[in-house]
């Protein structure tokens, strides 16, 4: 739960309510054969220096650090990240630097954690070196956790399909490359467990400027399946929701907005037989409202 900035003694309406809650934390995330628990933040744009605008760069690693603390009593089955982890240094040693200050509050999660990549992670890395230093099996992969299969896409291509490499891209301009999409398919095709689909860029929005331009592509791969639940997704630090062709889309909201403990988002997600639940934290919102 968020840090209090200073002391008070707590009434016992105030402890009522705090237990209250807390136990229903726990009983969102409480285990069950059918069913799988998420911690999912994105979008932390993690930089040594001073805000830009709305984006409090340095207060991501407090901000973390809250979500850790939240998430390890509640035991999600796994953690993820959906991209723009970090923003970009002035050089490959700032970045590296940046990294490495992240990464050791994030691993203080006790359970797996996942990676997307996000295009701020690969404005100064490579792709190679981001997934490399994050310990990421590749930039596009899938696992099974709990009930689910768990594919984890990769957008960061530009309209000739070209990778980004280095801030070699304009960030309006993203796609999934033709061979990525024939692996989508195959891993669905090769699953009989529910899928869920965590990516960087929105896949319901392609004539936005955060969407992927090809997303009808890879939606009609997900909707044929007839095995997809969700997808979870960021880049647009408004967050949001839609429901295309049965498939639920939740845009996640930015943990780097605002100054302060007040302004963090993250959230817990839980998937069951009975549909997708989201306890929303900070300015993250739930689902179902």
């Amino acid at each position: 739960m968020p840090h209090p900035v200073a002391c008070h003694p707590l009434s016992r309406r105030g402890f009522l309510a705090t237990a209250a809650a807390a136990a229903a934390a726990r009983a969102f995330a409480a285990p069950a054969a059918d069913a799988l628990t998420i911690g999912i933040f994105t979008d932390s744009h993690y930089a040594d220096r001073a805000p830009g605008g709305s984006r409090h760069y340095r207060d991501s690693a407090a901000k973390l650090t809250d979500f850790v603390a939240t998430m390890n009593p509640l035991r999600p089955s796994f953690c993820i990240v959906l991209g723009d982890f970090v923003d970009k240094g002035n050089t490959l040693a700032d970045e590296r630097a940046y990294l490495k200050h992240v990464q050791a509050l994030y691993a203080r999660f006790d359970g797996p954690r996942h990676y997307v990549i996000g295009n701020h992670d690969v404005t100064t890395f490579t792709k190679d070196q981001f997934v490399a230093l994050t310990g990421t099996p590749a930039p596009h992969y899938a696992f099974d956790a709990g009930p689910c299969r768990c594919i984890v896409l990769d957008a960061n291509y530009r309209k000739d399909f070209s990778p980004y490499c280095a801030g070699n891209f304009k960030w309006t301009e993203t796609t999934v490359p033709p061979d990525e999409q024939r692996w989508l398919a195959d891993q669905l095709a090769r699953t009989t467990r529910p899928a869920l689909v965590f990516i960087h860029q929105q896949l319901d929005d392609e004539r936005g400027a955060h969407g992927v331009k090809n997303g009808h592509d890879v939606r009609r791969i997900l909707e044929r399946s007839g095995k997809v639940k969700a997808v979870f997704q960021g880049h647009n630090h408004r967050g949001g929701h839609r429901t295309i062709g049965g498939i639920h889309y939740f845009t996640m909201r930015a943990m780097v907005e605002g100054p302060g403990a007040a302004n963090n988002a993250y959230a817990l997600a839980r998937v069951s037989p009975e549909g997708v639940a989201i306890r929303g934290y900070g300015k993250q919102t739930r689902w179902p409202a």
